[in-house]
């Protein structure tokens, strides 16, 4: 397979490029040797399920570039999008430091370069390496709290209205405050709904409406959010 064009396959967590101020990418020197002489690195196409709902993985996969998404069934039989994780996310992680069952199943949404490291030597280098077990400690703890606030998020909204605009707020939560917010439309209106426990219609009606009240709009393959503001005062 040919990695895409923005891919560094150097397969060294030591000098990589990729590698930003995240749990275990800051690891000191010697933990992150450790680190980089575990497991091996792997570029994966979009749609390639890396964890199974229910089964206990074999190991952990951090996301050095691109994205996935966690998602469960519920008892009608739908998909639910829990997150989308990227940014060198560890995915397994929860499951692996329990030896249970993943409680989620994550698929990639595009082309991904992904470091996997057995379970084993996984837990062997947390279990001998005070920073690393650290680093696992951190990483677990803002799996929770992400979490939590997803849940807290759409207990508290009111409406599937309300949901949807936290969901676009959220694409553009770390985008400057200027007056135009652009974010590429990568999700199907299907997966918008799975995102906000909504139906595809509802969505599809809800977006219409929007467009019509000139809170957000097309402009090829991005949505642009004119004004912030307005579309806060219905989120909140």
């Amino acid at each position: 397979m040919s990695a895409p064009y923005r891919f560094s396959m150097a397969d060294d967590c030591l000098s990589c490029p990729l590698k930003r101020n995240s749990d275990f990418c800051s690891l000191v020197t010697d933990a992150l040797a450790g680190f980089n002489g575990s497991g091996y690195l792997s570029v994966f196409p979009s749609h390639v399920v890396l964890l199974s709902e229910g089964q206990v993985p074999r190991g952990v996969f951090v996301l050095c570039s691109g994205r996935a998404k966690l998602s469960v069934l519920a008892r009608d039989g739908k998909q639910v999008i829990l997150k989308i994780a990227g940014g060198r996310q560890v995915m397994g992680l929860s499951a692996v430091v329990s030896g249970r069952p993943s409680p989620v199943t994550v698929t990639t949404i595009e082309h991904c370069q992904v470091k996997f490291i057995e379970s084993s030597s996984f837990l062997e280098l947390v279990e001998h390496n005070g920073s690393a077990a650290l680093a696992c400690a951190v990483a677990l703890s803002r799996d929770v709290q992400t979490a939590f606030q997803g849940v807290h998020g759409l207990l508290l909204a009111r409406s599937s209205t309300e949901k949807l605009a936290r969901l676009l707020l959220s694409w553009v939560a770390h985008e400057p405050h200027n007056r135009d917010l652009r974010v590429a439309t990568d999700f199907t209106h299907e997966e918008m709904a799975q995102m906000i426990g909504s139906s595809r219609e509802t969505v599809t009606r809800l977006l219409g409406d929007m467009k019509r009240r000139e809170l957000i709009r097309l402009e090829g393959a991005m949505l642009v959010i004119p004004n912030r503001i307005a579309l806060q005062a219905i989120a909140e």
